[in-house]
């Protein structure tokens, strides 16, 4: 019960922050406590039993009123408030790089607040997957863009060319990893959007991070959707994007002279909203979310438990404001 309550909550949340419907959520943050006073795993497992009380809403719209249930793409698997609809995407054509629109084109610096999490497989208990330290999101840098996911309070750089769209990776993922580590991390991040857009590698600076000396990103699967200020009900323009990541983490092993090497799968959903009639172009901020959801690897004991639906879903809001 306190899964399925925590669920439509946190999806609620996210459509309502995201697709402006008039839905006003009040939430206190459940936080995972740095160590050593609590491990991540554990502070997860205890904090989820109240998560379900800690969060409320209060609405004045029926979801069926959504702007997104009036779509067919992105926008409207998101609004149905299930996380069993966003099942992993693995064997798919090699997508071609993100294209942004317009009001999110140019650079901006970015607050990312930590909004909450939950467990939403419903055949394979909670006490048995937070032992699992191989589930994206357990230790820092398994998801790289998020290298700590309940760290309160994170600020990044994010450039959107302004005449192709395409995003910076390189200046938004080291910001980002460096801004939720706490310290510079990243040594040099290998990127090129024109001859591969689907692989990420990054280089760690030697002894600086204990569970990754590198990273390597594949995206197996890419969707977006505009949804234009004419058809929105709040009259803002809402953008959403979502990529399919299968990182390999290598770090240093108890095993001398042998290599650690992890394997996570994950998927992030973002939504940002925009300004008014004019598609937001003249906008100087923007508010989103990111939703982050863990999937289990093939090589899991517990893989046919779950082949294809998250494991954890994690909640980030989202503010950028443009820089002069």
């Amino acid at each position: 019960m306190t899964t399925t309550i925590v669920s439509f909550v946190l999806f609620y949340y996210c459509i309502s922050a995201t697709l402006a419907l008039s839905i006003h959520p009040h939430l206190t943050n459940v936080g995972l406590p740095n160590p050593p006073e609590m491990s991540r795993r554990n502070a997860m497992a205890s904090a989820a039993t109240t998560a379900a009380a800690a969060w409320t809403i209060t609405s004045t719209t029926s979801p069926a009123n959504a702007d997104a249930a009036t779509t067919t793409g992105l926008a409207s698997k998101l609004s149905q408030r299930d996380p069993a609809q966003l099942k992993n995407s693995i064997f798919n054509i090699p997508p071609g790089a993100q294209v942004y629109p317009e009001f999110l084109r140019g650079q901006w610096d970015v607050t990312m607040k930590f909004n909450g999490f939950l467990f939403p497989s419903k055949t394979i208990p909670k006490d048995k997957l937070v032992a699992n330290f191989g589930i994206p999101g357990f230790q820092k840098v398994s998801i790289a863009q998020v290298g700590d996911v309940g760290r309160e309070i994170t600020n990044y750089q994010m450039n959107i060319d302004e005449s192709t769209g395409l995003q910076d990776r390189k200046v938004t993922l080291s910001s980002s990893i460096n801004g939720h580590l706490g310290y510079e991390a990243v040594r040099e991040i290998i990127y090129d959007p024109k001859e591969n857009p689907n692989r990420i590698s990054v280089d760690f600076i030697p002894n600086e991070t204990r569970n990754a000396n590198r990273i390597e990103l594949f995206c197996n699967a890419r969707e977006s959707e505009l949804v234009s200020a004419e058809s929105s009900a709040s009259g803002q323009t809402v953008f959403v994007c979502s990529e399919y990541i299968r990182q390999v983490t290598f770090g240093l092993s108890k095993e001398f002279g042998v290599a650690r090497e992890v394997v996570g799968n994950y998927a992030h959903f973002w939504t940002w909203k925009g300004g008014d009639n004019d598609g937001g172009k003249n906008n100087n901020k923007v508010t989103g979310n990111l939703l982050t959801v863990a999937y289990l690897d093939p090589q899991d004991p517990m893989f046919f438990d779950e082949p294809s639906k998250p494991v954890v879903v994690y909640s980030h809001d989202l503010v950028a404001k443009r820089r002069s």
